[in-house]
């Protein structure tokens, strides 16, 4: 019997008919037979339903037309579907069209999608078998002959290619990993037999003896892909390891790495992130060097570290820890760091600090901080600094007081500040002097201590640094200023005026545990002495200052900008400060001799003993300065009539002229301080302009040496000051129409997802330079920057000078290509400074870059071509030169 029936109207009878049939016939229900279908099966079709009841292959029926299947989770799509109801399988094909092949069968349970030109699928065992197969997963497809789907969804697939290249199913992709076995697991992993390179359909000599990739989306546990590689250390296999996804808030990994000369590598990396908690990252570095044969008398093993942690927690609104901490050795900054940074760094800075608010504007602080400047060794650290703080408060205001209704006692505020720290200094002697003082291992070799070395051991301490005295050194420092700020606004006989008066005064006060006694022996060097015990070093100074703000107009009009409008700031001040070094204050000794008698220098003054700080920061010399200065701004208005016919008016800043020096009336010779002048301008809104100067007031001895107490100033050589240093700078930038798209490429650990995209991958920066906004063509996306700078500067006789330019520039010639670059002249030296020029191509699947140093103590090239994939970018990499360390050419 054979029921056909066209439209949607007759297919919903044909449905009824169907469950009738169904129930009438226990023959053909799949639900009723031994390991059947025990769930019910949905179908249906756009155009047609054919049953063929007691056909020569059994019972079974066709859906044509948009056909669908589903059962028990699992989706089946096509253009048409026969179901064999006596052997509980189907059969699902396309349709072979003028216009392509349609309706494509596709086969769907959970993430996972399958899509082939034919498939076959056992209902009762969910067992299939699809042909000409597709699956796309992440950034990357399977295409395969033949695919079998188990009822455990582990799929097997003969002859299988994996690629990155989006390209149609009759298309060939550009690239693509080839093997005759696959085996997807779990729908989470791809594992593979030998697996094989592929451009196009050529094969190449590039192989592994099995492969697995990452099926499943998301963050998840698995190996981390290698690089491959050669330098001074031979050839390399490194960054490979594991990856941990432990949970939504943290993961970590391990890298690795082997070298043939016998380096190896250890790279264990932690991160956490809990929202708006806590979060930070824990990365530790370690690298075994080995340079030189077994045998060689040259052979060198060095062992180079990193340690660095980042923390931020908030504890409330007003309560915070943040801790930057970075431990690396100089030696790793300079052979093992491929960062740019790393390899030109002077310093190394590590903090951890803990912040804390409270009502009245009051905080603590307490902190630790390490800093150490890697040329010479030099090593300050605070173990631990506590600081207090209260903000600016009047004690006298009245509650409902204010403005010309305060009373003057009112205007009196203070804040207050304080720090106390604990300081190690480490200075490190040359290895002269450490082989001079008998400070040497058994080979004659200087010994080399570490400053935590020597921050643990007092003796490793005196060696190191050739003293003595206290490794660490507690000081405490307050600060009391106080000021009373009013402002004038009638005087007689003047009327009105803006004038506003701040007197002022600062009281400071250091705390030591330790002083210092000094003796002058026979040979005239100069014997220290620690003391212990209590001191305190208590300084002051005051003053007062006032301002006031002038107008000026000038009512000049050119085109569309009218007025000038000039704007004078003038400023002076006052302060004070006593000669705290007298025997007066106590904080000064007169130095002297063996024999117990004071030390006399004669000056011009008489006989004068001389007298040395007990402390460190005693203020010597009276000051009683006079400070001032005068602040100009020039200022237009342009004036527009915008399409309504109302005028539009706009103010803008011309230039501003700034000049300032003090005089001290307490100083015996060379009263006045150097004149400093600046001035800022601004062009089209485009081109900055800064100038800034120093005088000296006064002339030179003939000898160039020093200054003399005689002013430079000269009525007749036209001559105000002595020029010291001038500098003028000058900066503009260029861009054409921005019409953008943006690219991301994905860096080579990708792998690793972000926790809620706030935790950028390990490893991101190196490999991700082509991460850049790809412009439209027709330079329609460029940018140009400009830059020079001519300076001069004659402290004495000898005149230096230096002027350069700079240039840079970004552009794309089309939507894939972009170039970009610097470069710039010394016209002093008469050269060129340093140049660089990288032009990068985007593929469809592809990246390529080139860069090229052309001179300077960098000068190298490079050429880089790799697949755009992530996972894939350094396994399928071409570049050259392989000498990465000594050429710097990682990742162009």
């Amino acid at each position: 019997m054979t029921i056909t029936a066209n439209g949607e109207v007759v297919l919903r009878q044909l449905f009824r008919f169907v469950a009738v049939s169904l129930l009438l016939f226990p023959q053909i229900t799949w639900a009723q037979e031994a390991g059947s279908p025990t769930s019910p099966i949905e179908f249906s079709a756009r155009d047609s339903l054919v049953l063929h009841i007691n056909s020569g292959k059994g019972d079974l029926g066709t859906l044509t037309g948009n056909a669908s299947v589903s059962y028990e989770g699992i989706q089946l799509n096509a253009h048409s579907i026969t179901l064999f109801l006596d052997q509980d399988e189907l059969v699902a094909q396309g349709l072979a069209t003028d216009s392509g092949f349609v309706g494509a069968p596709v086969y769907s349970e959970g993430s996972e999608t399958l899509t082939g030109s034919r498939l076959a699928y056992n209902i009762a065992t969910r067992r299939g078998r699809i042909t000409e197969v597709r699956t796309q997963f992440e950034e990357g497809f399977i295409q395969a002959e033949i695919a079998k789907v188990r009822e455990d969804s582990t799929i097997f697939i003969k002859d299988g290619l994996y690629t990155t290249c989006n390209c149609g199913p009759d298309e060939t992709p550009s690239y693509s990993l080839r093997a005759r076995r696959m085996k997807v697991v779990d729908q989470k992993w791809v594992y593979t037999g030998p697996i094989q390179l592929f451009i196009f359909n050529i094969p190449t000599p590039v192989w592994l003896p099995f492969g697995f990739l990452p099926y499943q989306e998301g963050r998840r546990s698995g190996l981390l892909a290698p690089e491959y590689g050669e330098d001074e250390r031979g050839f390399f296999l490194r960054n490979w390891g594991w990856y941990f996804a432990m949970n939504n808030y943290m993961d970590a990994q391990i890298r690795l790495g082997l070298w043939t000369k016998g380096s190896w590598q250890v790279n264990p990396a932690f991160r956490y992130n809990r929202r708006d908690r806590f979060s930070g990252n824990l990365n530790v570095d370690f690298l075994h060097e080995r340079s030189g044969e077994r045998d060689d008398p040259d052979l060198v093993k060095r062992n180079n570290l990193s340690f660095r942690w980042t923390h931020n927690q908030t504890f409330s609104p007003k309560s915070r820890l943040s801790a930057n901490v970075n431990l690396t050795s100089s030696t790793y900054l300079r052979t093992v760091s491929y960062q740019y940074d790393d390899n030109v760094r002077q310093s190394i800075g590590s903090s951890v600090q803990f912040n804390r608010t409270f009502r009245g504007s009051r905080s603590i602080s307490l902190s630790m901080r390490q800093q150490q400047v890697i040329s010479t060794g030099s090593v300050d650290l605070s173990l631990p600094q506590f600081s207090f703080s209260q903000g600016t408060s009047a004690p006298f205001k009245r509650e409902n007081s204010s403005g010309q209704n305060q009373r003057w006692y009112e205007r009196l505020q203070y804040s207050v500040s304080s720090r106390i720290n604990n300081r190690y200094e480490f200075r490190p002697i040359s290895d002269e002097e450490l082989i001079a003082n008998g400070d040497t291992l058994a080979d004659g070799q200087p010994v080399d201590y570490s400053w935590f070395e020597a921050l643990l051991d007092g003796n490793k301490y005196q060696s190191a640094t050739g003293r003595s005295d206290g490794r660490i050194r507690f000081a405490a420092t307050h600060r009391v200023p106080i000021a009373a700020p009013f402002a004038i606004r009638q005087i007689p006989l003047l009327g009105q005026v803006r004038l506003n008066l701040s007197p002022n005064a600062n009281y400071t006060e250091d705390w030591f545990i330790t002083s210092e006694r000094q003796t002058l022996l026979a040979d005239g060097t100069t014997e220290r002495k620690t003391e212990q015990g209590f001191f305190a070093l208590r300084q002051f100074n005051t003053g007062a200052s006032a301002n006031t703000t002038i107008y000026g107009l000038f009512p000049v009009r050119l085109g569309q900008y009218q007025g000038l409008r000039h704007t004078v700031r003038p400023n002076i001040g006052f302060s004070y400060r006593p000669d705290f070094s007298g025997d007066t204050w106590g904080y000064t000794r007169p130095l002297l001799d063996e024999a117990g008698l004071p030390v006399v220098d004669t000056l011009a003054t008489g006989p004068t003993p001389r007298r040395y700080n007990i402390v460190t920061g005693v203020q010597r010399g009276v000051q009683k300065a006079i400070s001032f200065g005068v602040n100009n701004t020039f200022e237009t208005k342009r004036v527009s009539i915008d399409s309504t016919g109302a005028d539009q008016s706009r103010v803008l800043r011309l230039f501003t002229l700034n000049v300032s020096s003090s005089y001290n009336l307490a100083a015996d010779s060379l009263r006045m301080s150097p004149i400093r002048i600046s001035a800022r301008t601004n062009i089209l809104g485009r081109f900055n302009i800064n100038f800034s100067s120093t005088l000296s007031p006064y002339k030179l001895s003939p000898d160039g040496r020093r200054m003399v107490n005689e002013y430079a100033f000269s009525l007749r050589d036209l001559k105000i000051a002595r020029l010291t240093q001038l500098s003028v700078r000058g900066s503009m930038q260029l861009r054409g129409r921005v019409r953008t798209r943006t690219t991301d490429m994905p860096t080579a650990t990708s792998g690793m997802p972000q926790f809620g995209n706030s935790i950028p991958p390990f490893g991101a920066g190196i490999n991700n330079q082509f991460s850049q906004t790809s412009g439209a063509g027709g330079f329609e996306n460029w940018s140009l920057n400009l830059s020079f700078v001519y300076q001069i500067t004659r402290p004495q006789l000898v005149l230096r000078r230096s002027a350069t330019v700079n240039t840079g520039f970004n552009f794309s010639l089309t939507p894939t290509w972009r170039v970009r670059g610097q470069t710039g002249y010394d016209f002093e030296r008469k050269q060129i400074v340093t140049t660089t020029l990288n032009i990068s191509k985007e593929f469809e699947c592809w990246n390529m870059a080139f860069r090229w140093i052309p001179f300077g103590a960098y000068q190298s090239w490079g050429f880089n071509l790799h697949v755009k994939s992530g996972r894939l970018a350094e396994f399928l990499r071409f570049q050259q030169p392989r000498a990465e360390r000594n050429r710097g050419f990682r990742g162009i």
